[in-house]
């Protein structure tokens, strides 16, 4: 499949480094030469990531493609930097203002010690915040979504592809079965939900009905097998 991306990881690692300093003018200069380090070891990641979702400006026929004005992509980009920078033995400092940076420009709080899937999607994630919950490839957050835990600090495991629509959250002990749909403004708190449902209602009194369309199938996020 061809790889194509709008600035080279040179020209990239040039930009991000540009941005950093803008938003954190610490009397110390982020050092390009790191950034590019860290953005060639996060290109197979983020393709990977892109490959596996068919859906206009990510994955079309035979070519997958990385715009780093692409507002989403960048969102989810930024996430993947900070995430492999922590997984790495990295400076705290950058996967932090990679992290905050993703908070400035997206409004998007995930911070860069949570565990997203190998495939994810992010759909305009404005006030999205993601705790360390774990994930499943597969997995759709939608804008206003919230997944993270209660006061006993157990957050939720989710064993499948999953859509969390806007506004819905996912709290505390839950165990997110296989095709699972949450509906808008949905709150799961504390519960089981079982597989090839979509989940409406509102907690404690929820309304599971038969999700009858495989993931593959739901447009416009159809997903590789």
């Amino acid at each position: 499949m061809e790889r194509t991306q709008s600035l080279s990881n040179p020209d990239l690692a040039r930009y991000l480094a540009r941005q950093l300093d803008f938003f954190f003018p610490e009397p110390q200069s982020v050092d390009p030469a790191a950034v590019l380090q860290l953005v060639q070891g996060a290109e197979e990641r983020a393709f990977r990531c892109f490959e596996g979702i068919r859906k206009k400006y990510f994955n079309e026929g035979d070519r997958v493609r990385f715009d780093h004005l692409h507002s989403d992509q960048y969102s989810m980009y930024l996430y993947m930097l900070a995430n492999h920078h922590h997984r790495t033995g990295g400076d705290p400092r950058l996967a932090t203002k990679l992290y905050y940076l993703n908070k400035a420009l997206h409004g998007c709080d995930v911070f860069y010690t949570s565990q997203l899937p190998d495939v994810f999607l992010l759909v305009h994630p404005v006030g999205s915040v993601i705790g360390r919950a774990t994930f499943a490839n597969d997995l759709v957050i939608y804008q206003g979504c919230t997944v993270g835990c209660l006061n006993d600090g157990v957050f939720p495991t989710f064993e499948g592809p999953a859509i969390l629509y806007a506004h819905s959250s996912v709290l505390g002990h839950c165990r997110i079965g296989r095709n699972v749909c949450i509906a808008a403004s949905v709150s799961v708190v504390n519960t089981d939900i079982p597989n090839d449902v979509v989940v409406l209602g509102s907690y404690p009194n929820y309304e599971f009905r038969p999700n009858r369309r495989a993931f593959s199938e739901r447009p416009p996020f159809a997903y590789h097998a």
